[in-house]
């Protein structure tokens, strides 16, 4: 991240961090340019490709940026370059191996998260070691995965919850926070919650309570919209394999059967394995078996000659090993 922001970032007055371990700790977290949108500076989640430039952006701020300059009646720059895009620009195409590191990323500093916060003690002036919660703000800011969980299945948030860190949980819940997992004894967020509540905690639990219970219900309507979209993307990809396939068979007749012009049967392609006799092709000839030619005719007649001689002695042979079985 620049340093601008960087600096936005430091509370130095609520932290015992010097200004030098403060900085060497935020370079130590912060995502690799690659893994970065250039134009949020933030670490991707949903990377995507445009064609127009060959440059990976984050899906909704490279639309963003398509629909901006489209507005304007200009032709379309590229926000890295500036020079104008070319061919079919709001052409996207996810960036799969961009999305994988990012996401090992994401989970590796979410790991990193959930130690500095079971490293909180009870008083609430000893925030992680003495920081004022510094590094836990800041890895949660780099885009550390909040849905990862420590050994005893509690994720970041369940253990602000029992810790009893309101400063944090508020601030938790200020972001797109997963609510609905729970840990190795199936109990959840609410629950934690709940059980502070009955202990006889302040009215702020109650506060929470309502606010996790309404995110909740957002994230279950949210996870269900996502399931429908997977499915009806699915269907239409399983639509697409079947076109796919369909051309492929008509194909492979058409190489199969080849085409009649003014009467004379012109072979298209190499023919077919489905008639032929005697291949033993390796895998990459089998990948293009639509090509592979028919055997003549007279070795196919020789084949088959042979093939029922084979099956006359396998025969004879079974018939002998029955008998000696029958008789031992």
């Amino acid at each position: 991240m620049p340093s601008d922001q960087n600096a936005k970032l430091i509370n130095y007055h609520n932290t015992y961090l010097t200004n030098e371990q403060a900085q060497t700790f935020l370079s130590n977290i912060s995502p690799p340019k690659d893994l970065t949108c250039p134009i949020t500076l933030t670490i991707f989640h949903d990377p995507v490709i445009a064609l127009g430039d060959g440059q990976t952006y984050e899906r909704h701020a490279i639309s963003t940026w398509f629909q901006s300059q489209r507005n304007g009646g200009r032709s379309v720059r590229s926000p890295v370059t500036n020079s104008y895009m070319e061919g079919d620009v709001m052409n996207l195409v996810a960036n799969k191996a961009v999305a994988d590191m990012a996401r090992h990323y994401r989970e590796r500093i979410g790991k990193q998260l959930c130690l500095h916060v079971q490293a909180i003690s009870g008083s609430s002036s000893n925030l992680d070691g003495g920081d004022g919660g510094f590094r836990i703000r800041n890895l949660v800011e780099m885009g550390a995965d909040l849905s990862v969980k420590a050994a005893n299945g509690n994720t970041a948030f369940m253990a602000l919850v029992q810790k009893g860190q309101f400063g944090l949980i508020l601030f938790f819940l200020s972001l797109d926070l997963p609510l609905t997992n729970v840990n190795e004894e199936g109990l959840g967020c609410v629950d934690f919650i709940q059980r502070e509540i009955r202990q006889g905690g302040s009215s702020e639990w109650t506060e929470i309570l309502h606010s996790v219970q309404e995110k909740i219900q957002v994230e279950i309507a949210n996870k269900l919209q996502q399931e429908q979209a997977r499915d009806e993307n699915n269907a239409r990809q399983r639509e697409r394999q079947r076109v796919f396939a369909d051309e492929a068979r008509n194909i492979a007749a058409m190489n199969r059967n080849g085409t009649v012009i003014n009467g004379t049967l012109i072979q298209n392609g190499l023919g077919s394995l489905e008639e032929g006799y005697g291949h033993f092709p390796s895998l990459l000839a089998l990948q293009f078996q639509g090509n592979i030619p028919l055997p003549s005719a007279s070795f196919a007649e020789v084949e088959h000659r042979e093939r029922k001689r084979l099956d006359e002695i396998l025969k004879w042979v079974g018939g002998l090993v029955l008998i000696f079985w029958l008789l031992a």
